[in-house]
């Protein structure tokens, strides 16, 4: 791993920089890697993030209602040879 010496922080930077660690629970290190690899494009993360903040408006069905509308609509899948004579 390289090392990397930044001069030039001012105080108010040292602060957000340092506060934001904290919320996330990181080093100022960690915290700082992970945005110059955001700012970057070279982290890990996704450049378009799954959003599900309107699951709960469009509704979902749990494992059960989906093996029940799977079981209930099987029927649909054959094909009735007298209907296509």
């Amino acid at each position: 791993m390289k090392t990397l010496t930044i001069r030039g922080i001012d105080t108010e930077l040292d602060r957000a920089i340092k506060s934001r660690a904290l919320q996330n629970n990181l080093s100022a290190n960690q915290w700082i890697i992970q945005a110059l690899k955001k700012v970057t494009g070279t982290g890990k993360e996704p450049v378009f993030k799954k959003h599900h903040d309107l699951d709960g408006l469009a509704g979902g069905w749990s494992k059960e209602e989906t093996a029940s509308f799977s079981k209930n609509t099987k029927i649909f899948e054959r094909i009735d040879e007298d209907q296509w004579k």
